[in-house]
């Protein structure tokens, strides 16, 4: 039985024939050259950091005989406090870590940074990504598609044909010995279906990419430094590393900020057959931290939906190109009136319906979701790959495929947990990860990109590469339960362990660093059944038990327990990995503390004359700066921690003039320091620091006037972040403000953001003596100390000299 390809198909195949020549003389040097062996086993550096990593809980632990392994270390060589950057947030801590520099210099604000609306107004926006759309032909060259979009279709046609004639008529003629004439024709033939392939596939790739999730960072780390001075490095789980150009000598894989393919920071699903929920695909109800719940039906043992993925850009880029079009050929002079009414018509399809649905969650790019359940047993399948899940278990990754068109996919994997199997069904789907097997051209993980597969053949399994790839969000949604919450964390932890001993078993590197997520989220969740002090924490519930680890423990545990496992982790790497003439460091970008009550700081603002509310304004202005009335107000607070003066000159209704916010600045911070909590009668500010005494640089600019460092157990509200107010019930058409201080009784209930810098200092471990300056350690002193092992230059642009190691 024969078959027969459309000509589209023909096309597509004699595109990529004529294309395979090309790409491989387009392949930029770095990601062509074999990773450089390293020269010597002697002088190599290995640096584990720990998110999170709190230096009075590994101290306790340390002393206690519950990390022996770390003890070990500080008997050797080096243990003490290392201080963070202010504020205390991963990507801004990690940035100046990678970079030896102040969050002035990085451009890293924060999670949360002030930005300005069209009309000049502040908002909230991410201070730790970017959302922007980019010309594809601006991507670093990867496959079929990034080579076609650096010309237009009549130029790639002739390339495709030129190439596919010179290299057919060298097949037949020079190799195959077909007659001249006969290999010439053939050879035309050939070359004018590439031709043609080439010019058909061309019009598949889009012009413009609209969901690119960019990186502000705006240095390079330590190891970018070590590499282009010809020291191979190879660093795991990289926070603020994507999406920069590869590096010579630099494998990479890059860590918090990487997105997932809805080019989001990890969005996850949960389908019920709950009476209690309504909204169904594709919309469904969205959580607040961006979970959709999706209510779905049980018909016969059998259950039908969809999982939705990647926007289809390509779609939006032809409709608005097609809109362009029909605007430039209603302005044609001599244009009849039929025919502009036909144009007008169209256009309003196009900008009224269709650019709208492609917008929505409907307009995504989806995959059929079905379950049958029969005799006991449940089969998920998505995408056609079908998984049987027992009740409570996890399922094996999924590998699925969205396609925008024939020529551009993305690939993604998850995985799903079978949470009920019925009264009610509910089923849990995480993040779409970017399969790092298969990474989008626009959106790598790796440096280069295929260096992400190259770690995933090494641990013969998948992996997750969201930057945040742990369930926090869910789990602060109350979506699940803390048993799920740490199964995850399981299963993210292991695979990263499996990719740490991988590198370590290589000889391409001299330098390999190593980041681990775990206590940090471990923490932000969990110490609600830590802190018996914590408003929710519960003791009964605390003393409930679940396997972690491999070990029965007590949700209490759960902290100290992904300590000893950090412990444990570090011990193999001395024992196993370490040799005689290594450096291995071990270090966090900040600590912990309990997150007991939260701070309405524009409530403080207002109630102590700084901030006027907007007359009139409703309940529902309570968020992004809605109910501020900005020409009665002088300062205003958004973000982790965040306070800003209303100055004339920035802000487009600014009432502070420059030579007045000294003193302004001033009041404030005395102010903030006499800040009482009513009902615990305690003080909830340890320190007011003003951001241009602390900070230098370029992007001095991108940050507040001031940032508040509460008190242990206080931290900025949740309502502050998002620039809002804190309110409370009543009438729903008026805006009541709340009271200063509240109880936190969220799950999120472990924190380091807004606290006092030197509240939440990290670790440092060494095996070496170190030399403690005399203002003590700082992660700063991180990046130049690495270079100086290594025999590297430290840059000038750096903050603080290496650190000097004892005989």
């Amino acid at each position: 039985m024969s078959t027969q390809r459309s000509p589209l198909v023909s096309g597509l195949v004699a595109a990529r024939l004529a294309f395979l020549l090309l790409a491989g003389l387009s392949l930029p040097a770095a990601a062509r050259a074999p990773g450089s062996a390293a020269t010597s086993d002697q002088g190599r550096l290995i640096v584990l950091g720990f998110d999170g990593a709190d230096w009075s809980t590994v101290l306790q632990m340390m002393d206690k005989g519950e990390m022996q392994n770390c003890a070990r270390l500080r008997a050797q060589g080096t243990a003490a406090p290392l201080g963070t950057t202010m504020p205390a947030e991963s990507p801004v801590s990690w940035a100046s870590l990678n970079s030896g520099q102040n969050p002035g210099k990085t451009g890293v604000p924060g999670f949360i940074k002030r930005d300005f609306n069209p009309h000049g107004t502040p908002i909230p926006a991410l201070g730790h990504v970017t959302h922007d759309a980019r010309a594809t032909s601006t991507f670093h060259v990867h496959g079929l598609a990034g080579i076609l979009a650096k010309h237009s279709a009549p130029t790639n046609a002739t390339i495709a044909g030129g190439i596919a004639l010179a290299g057919f008529l060298v097949v037949f003629a020079l190799l195959l010995r077909i007659r001249r004439w006969i290999a010439l024709v053939l050879a035309a033939l050939l070359g004018a279906m590439g031709a043609v392939g080439a010019w058909v596939a061309t019009g598949y790739v889009p012009r413009e990419i609209a969901d690119v999730v960019g990186n502000p960072t705006k240095t390079d780390g330590f190891w970018e430094v070590a590499a282009k001075a010809g020291v191979p490095c190879v660093v795991l789980d990289a926070a603020m590393e994507w999406d920069k150009p590869d590096v010579q000598n630099l494998k990479l894989l890059a860590g918090l900020g990487v997105p997932d393919v809805r080019a989001n920071n990890g969005d996850w699903f949960r389908y019920t057959t709950s009476d209690a929920e309504f909204a169904r695909v594709p919309d469904g109800r969205g959580t607040p931290t961006g979970g959709r719940v999706f209510r779905v039906d049980e018909r016969d043992g059998r259950i039908q939906s969809f999982v939705y993925g990647p926007r289809n850009f390509w779609l939006m880029d032809r409709a608005r190109a097609e809109l362009a079009s029909l605007r430039k050929e209603i302005d044609q002079p001599g244009t009849s009136d039929a025919k502009v009414d036909k144009l007008r018509a169209r256009m309003d399809v196009l900008e009224k319906e269709v650019l709208p649905h492609l917008d929505s969650e409907g307009g995504r790019c989806n995959l059929p979701l079905e379950v049958d359940s029969k005799d006991g047993r449940t089969s998920v399948s998505i995408g056609g790959q079908a998984q049987e899940i027992k009740e409570g278990g996890w399922s094996s990754w999924y590998h699925l495929t969205f396609e925008l068109n024939p020529l551009v996919k993305v690939k993604a994997i998850t995985r799903c947990k079978l949470v009920k199997q019925h009264d009610p069904f509910e089923l849990y789907v995480d993040f779409l990860q970017i399969d790092p097997a298969d990474p989008m051209y626009w959106q790598p993980v790796a440096r280069p990109s295929s260096f992400g597969a190259e770690l995933g053949k090494s641990i013969l399994s998948p992996y997750e590469t969201v930057g945040w790839a742990c369930m926090t969000m869910p789990f602060k949604d109350r979506e699940i339960d803390p048993k799920t919450f740490l199964e995850d964390i399981e299963t993210t932890h292991a695979l990263r362990e499996k990719l740490l001993f991988a590198a370590l078993e290589r000889d391409d590197w001299r330098v390999l660093v190593d980041v681990e997520s775990t206590p940090d989220r471990v923490q932000h969740m969990m110490y609600q059944f830590y802190d018996t002090g914590h408003p929710a924490y519960d003791a009964q519930v605390a003393a409930q038990t679940t396997t972690y680890f491999g070990k029965t423990i007590t949700l209490s545990d759960a902290i100290p327990a992904t300590y000893r496992e950090m412990d444990r982790v570090v011990g193999k790497v001395m024992d196993e990995y370490v040799k005689p003439g290594d450096t291995l460091m071990v270090c966090a970008d900040h600590g912990f503390q309990s997150f007991r009550r939260q701070v309405h700081l524009n409530n403080w603002l207002a109630q102590e004359g700084f901030l006027t509310l907007r007359p009139g304004a409703k309940a529902d202005d309570d968020q992004f700066m809605r109910f501020i009335d900005w020409p009665h107000t002088r300062a205003y607070a958004l973000g982790l921690g965040m306070i800003f003066v209303n100055l004339q000159g920035r802000e487009r209704g600014g009432t502070v003039k420059p030579d007045e916010v000294p003193a302004l600045l001033t009041e404030l911070r005395e102010k903030l320091m006499a800040m009482q909590d009513p009902v615990l009668h305690q003080g909830a500010m340890h320190a007011v620091y003003e951001t241009s005494r602390i900070h230098s640089g370029a992007y001095l600019s991108n940050e507040s006037d001031l940032m508040v460092g509460f008190a242990a157990g206080w931290r900025v509200s949740w309502a502050t972040s998002l620039g809002g107010l804190g309110v409370t019930g009543g009438d729903s058409q008026t805006l009541t403000p709340a009271p200063v201080f509240e109880d936190n009784l969220q799950n999120w209930s472990g924190d380091h953001v807004s606290v006092a810098a030197d509240l939440v200092p990290g670790v440092f471990l060494c095996n070496r003596k170190v030399e403690i300056p005399k203002d003590g350690l700082n992660l700063l002193h991180i990046a130049p100390t690495a270079l100086s092992v290594v025999g590297v230059k430290v840059p000038p642009q750096y903050d603080l000299p290496a650190l000097h190691f004892l005989p």
